[in-house]
């Protein structure tokens, strides 16, 4: 299993997790790139007005000695074409038009800009062809100003607003990204302000040169802002774009719309959400689509892309009856070492009864507060885990009042929890008289497990110092029994309302709850896995090693006995021998 890299260095996962998808998602979103690099240099070059025409006439010089050269305009048309062409393809393959908010304004604005796009295109780029002039800012402004300026400030609003929410629903996978993010807010909020004010600037220094122009008779001044007359060709190719879109995008919703009618005689079946609802659906939509058609509430941080796994669930009926996943699903649950019955949800299709439960659930709030914080959506780490149990506690608990049990169990609960504190790990949960400790570090999960197992000594002395101040309380010592393992979870915050705390999910700690068990079984106070035994560097010589079958767990697993936790501090090595 992958270690995480030490704190401040970037994570090679992540940058694998925001390129994960089929070709076709990856095209779409390499065009995309692509076109918000030209926008975002373009409205640049427009906020360079702030301090001069000549400056921003320089600025493009090498601009467009890019843009318009033979392969950067093959390159920005192809983008341009298999953007709007993805997005179509995208919006016919839809099962339903329900989808977050974030997405659908995304979705409207993608769809606004190309009828934005096309008159200003053929108006600047496609006359200049046609009478072979060039195209200056000079030229733009004296085309659009003042007249034009409302229809620009919408295709420029348009265009960087549904940028911005591609490239935020994209980018937040990744922990850089969520760190730097307040910092680029001025940017994502200047950039456009600046590039109106630009135009502003020289549009109202275009109209001071024609007003003294006119008034000194100084033809020169009003030179640099002549406009030849557009072509009537290239209005009328205008209006033939703009109706082949229409098209397009009628018969995409066309698609859907007839998809929508066949689903009323088509064979329906039952998808259940464990504590949730029971819903129909048909055969075709993914149990994303499903529930999103159902209004029944689904995290999903990267929009049903197949990128993150915030989506998946847990399947406890019915598996047999979803699709086969696919590479990129694959691919995703691999990265996270989920077991078989674990599917993403915007992956798996249903075709036939299925009973699921959803892993991240946001039932009782809503699914943009859950997207807001990254802990309660959740994030994968490798984290120490140790369980620890009182043996033996219910018999005694049957003999004491029920005041002197929590007094027992707050007291063991105090010393035990103080001792995980120290070792700077923290308690994900109670059950009854056991508790689940989690470690993890800004290094690694070498150092974690190493804090794990020091953990354990010093709360098996301190629960030894506990009974001999309980004595006269207890009818016999306390003992514990404890399981230590470590590997990949999910980590976020889990519950409701003030009773939401830091927990796991994962195969992981089911493994360690086990590890516990064989505790019990074999009369020893720890069970560890011999591999978080080894990331912690504990020389294993000398010590009982065995190995044994696991439930739950295919292969046998090496682990070992310790009689006592407190004895394995002496053979915990440095972190520089480690």
């Amino acid at each position: 299993m992958r270690e995480p890299p030490p704190a401040g260095r970037p994570d090679p996962q992540a940058g694998a997790r925001l390129w994960r998808g089929s070709l076709a998602q990856r095209l779409r979103l390499v065009s995309g790139l692509v076109l918000f690099a030209f926008a975002a240099t373009h409205f640049a070059n427009h906020a360079l007005g702030l301090i001069g025409l000549e400056t921003m006439m320089e600025a493009a010089r090498w601009r467009v000695a890019v843009t318009r050269s033979l392969p950067g305009s093959l390159i920005l048309g192809l983008a341009l074409l298999a953007h709007v062409a993805f997005s179509l393809v995208r919006l016919a393959e839809r099962r339903t038009l329900r989808m977050p908010p974030w997405e659908a304004m995304q979705t409207l604005l993608g769809f606004a800009i190309p009828f934005l796009l096309v008159p200003h295109v053929m108006g600047t780029r496609i006359a200049n062809l046609v009478d072979g002039t060039r195209t200056t800012y000079a030229y733009v402004i004296a085309r659009i100003w003042p007249d034009g300026m409302g229809f620009q400030t919408a295709l420029l609003v348009v265009v960087w607003l549904h940028g911005c929410l591609g490239l935020h629903a994209w980018l937040r996978l990744s922990p850089l990204y969520r760190r730097v993010a307040p910092l680029l807010a001025v940017p994502a909020f200047g950039l456009p302000a600046a590039a109106l004010a630009g135009i502003v600037t020289e549009g109202r220094l275009m109209d001071r040169d024609l007003a003294l122009a006119r008034r000194f008779d100084a033809p020169d001044l009003g030179a640099r802002w002549q406009v030849p007359p557009v072509d009537s060709a290239v209005g009328a190719w205008g209006d033939a774009v703009t109706g082949a879109i229409y098209a397009a995008v009628a018969l995409a919703l066309g698609i859907v719309l007839v998809r929508a009618a066949a689903t009323l005689r088509a064979r329906r079946f039952s998808v259940t959400y464990v504590d949730g609802p029971t819903v129909r659906s048909l055969e075709g939509p993914t149990l994303l689509e499903i529930s999103r058609a159902n209004r029944v509430p689904h995290v999903s941080v990267c929009g049903g892309r197949g990128r993150c796994s915030t989506c998946r669930v847990l399947v406890v009926a019915g598996e047999d009856r979803l699709s086969a996943p696919g590479p990129q699903e694959a691919a995703a649950l691999r990265a996270i070492g989920a077991p078989g019955n674990v599917r993403l949800a915007c992956q798996a299709r249903p075709g036939g009864d299925v009973a699921l439960v959803r892993i991240l659930d946001p039932r009782r709030e809503s699914a943009d507060q859950h997207l807001a914080n990254t802990d309660v959506a959740g994030i994968e780490r490798e984290v120490a885990i140790l369980f620890i149990d009182i043996r033996g506690f219910t018999p005694l608990a049957e003999r004491k009042l029920p005041f002197d049990v929590v007094f027992i169990l707050n007291h063991f609960f105090e010393a035990a929890g103080r001792e995980i504190e120290a070792a700077g790990g923290w308690i994900g949960g109670y059950a009854g008289d056991g508790l689940l400790a989690l470690f993890t570090h800004p290094d690694g999960i070498g150092p974690a497990c190493r804090a794990a197992f020091t953990a354990a000594g010093t709360v098996d002395r301190a629960v030894t110092d506990l009974n001999r101040r309980l004595a006269a309380e207890l009818p016999a010592a306390l003992r514990m029994a404890m399981g230590l393992h470590a590997g990949p979870l999910v980590l976020g915050r889990l519950g409701y309302g003030e009773s939401r705390g830091m927990s796991v999910i994962g195969p992981a700690v089911n493994l360690a709850s086990r590890l516990e068990s064989l505790a019990k079984a074999a009369d020893v106070q720890l069970v560890a896995s011999a591999e978080a035994a080894e990331r912690a560097g504990l020389a294993l010589d000398g010590l009982r090693v065995e190995t044994v079958a696991v439930r739950g767990v295919r292969a046998e697993l090496p682990v070992i006995y310790a009689p006592r936790a407190a004895d394995l501090a002496g053979r915990l090595r440095s972190p520089a021998s480690a």
